[in-house]
């Protein structure tokens, strides 16, 4: 049976796992299998994480440990919902 992964190239994916709170943002992820279990690989975004300790390295997140995610459509789509996302935080504080 073959797979039919969905194409993700130039996207930008906010993910949450099971059992974690936190997104998990990955920039144009690929598909790999690695030791039997696939796996969601691509580039953690600079506006991942607030002290941007692994912005531009490659991250990976196992496939059956996402329960569900967000599609943008570019990584500028991506920027603008986080800079959103950060003023409504602000005006809310």
């Amino acid at each position: 049976m073959e797979m039919d992964y969905p194409n993700f190239e130039g996207k930008c994916l906010s993910l949450r796992l099971i059992d974690s709170e936190v997104s998990h943002d990955l920039f144009s992820p690929t598909f790999e299998l690695q030791a039997g279990r696939l796996f969601l690989i691509g580039t953690i975004p600079e506006e991942a994480t607030d002290s941007g300790w692994d912005a531009n390295k490659i991250g990976a997140v196992l496939w059956e440990q996402v329960r569900n995610y967000v599609v943008f459509d570019s990584l500028e789509a991506y920027k603008e919902a986080v800079a959103k996302s950060e003023a409504w935080a602000a005006e809310n504080e």
